[in-house]
C-alpha cells in the first residue's frame, strides 16, 4: 500500500536516513571532530529535507540557540534536533543523540530517539515502542543511581546524600536509559529559569511512558502529555525506589556556594 502524509510515521519517514546520518557522524568522529558545528548543519539539511518530501506542507522546526517561544510552534509540526550532545560528540563521548517528535493538535503522538553510537534506535507511535539493536550496548546503572547534567552534579549529591550520581550530558540520552531499564532515575534540576526546551526531552519523554515511567515538570506536568514548553528543570522515573525522596530535585535550596545552594 502506497504510503500518504496522513500514513506517514517518523520511522518510516527518517529510518534508512538516519542510518545515514549515523554513517556521517561516524566518518567525522573517526577523523577527529574538533567543531561539531559543520556536522549538525549537514545532518540538519538531510534530516529536514527528507521530512519535508514525507510531509510537504508540515513545519519543521529545528533546535536553535534562541527557539521559538512555546505558544509560537504550530499545533501540527515535527521538531527535529539534528545533534543532541554537540559537545558530547566533539569530546568523543558516546552520549549524543539525534530525535525527532510528531507533533498534532498541539501534542506529541510520534517520537524518535537515535543513538548513532550505540547503534539502537527507539521509535515510539502513541503507546507502542519499537527498539532496534542491542540495549546491552548501553551503560546499566545501580537502581539506586540518578544520572544528571554535568552542572547539577554537585547539587544532587548534596540534596540526596548517600545516593549515587552518574554524570550523562545530554537529556534525551539520559531519558532513553530510563526508558530502557538501564537507569531507574534521570534529573535535570531547576536552575531558576526555562533551561529544558521540547527539543531537549520530548521524544524521549514519550520513550519512558511507553515503559510505565513518568517524566515531569517541576509544576507537575507531565511532558509526555503536554503542549512542548520550555522548564526549569525534569525528572524522569522508571519505578523508583522512594519517589518522596526525589521531590527535593525539582526544588533545589539556591543561595551562595557553601550554603546548599549551587556556586
Amino acid at each position: 500500500m502506497t504510503s500518504t502524509p496522513e500514513t506517514t510515521t517518523l520511522a518510516s519517514a527518517l529510518g534508512d536516513v538516519l542510518d545515514q546520518a549515523a554513517g556521517e557522524i561516524d566518518s567525522c568522529r573517526s577523523r577527529g571532530l574538533r567543531s561539531a558545528t559543520g556536522l549538525h548543519r549537514r545532518l540538519q539539511d538531510l534530516l529536514t529535507s527528507t521530512l519535508a518530501n514525507a510531509w510537504p506542507d508540515l513545519p519543521v522546526i529545528t533546535v536553535t540557540h534562541r527557539p521559538p517561544p512555546s505558544d509560537a510552534l504550530p499545533a501540527d509540526c515535527v521538531l527535529l534536533n539534528p545533534l543532541d550532545g554537540v559537545a558530547a560528540v566533539a569530546s568523543g563521548s558516546p552520549h549524543f543523540a539525534v530525535t525527532a517528535c510528531r507533533i498534532r493538535r498541539g501534542f506529541p503522538v510520534q517520537g524518535i530517539v537515535d543513538l548513532p553510537a550505540h547503534h539502537i534506535r527507539v521509535s515510539v507511535d502513541r503507546a507502542a515502542r519499537t527498539v532496534t539493536g542491542s540495549v546491552d550496548r548501553l551503560p546499566v546503572f545501580d537502581e539506586s543511581t540518578v544520572l544528571t547534567r554535568p552542572d547539577d552534579a554537585d547539587s544532587a549529591r548534596r540534596i540526596l546524600a548517600g545516593r549515587p550520581v552518574e554524570v550523562v550530558p545530554t537529556a534525551s540520552v539520559m531519558m532513553t536509559l530510563v526508558a530502557l531499564g538501564r537507569a531507574r532515575v534521570a534529573a535535570h534540576l531547576p536552575a531558576g529559569h526555562d533551561t529544558a526546551t521540547p527539543w531537549d526531552y520530548v521524544s524521549a519523554a514519550l520513550a519512558v511512558h511507553t515503559s510505565g515511567g513518568t517524566v515531569r515538570a517541576p509544576d507537575g506536568r507531565d511532558l509526555a502529555h503536554s503542549r512542548p514548553a520550555a522548564h526549569a528543570g525534569w525528572l524522569a522515573t522508571n519505578q523508583p525506589p522512594s519517589p518522596a525522596e526525589l521531590a527535593p530535585l525539582m526544588n533545589p535550596p539556591y543561595g551562595p556556594a557553601g550554603e546548599g545552594g549551587r556556586g
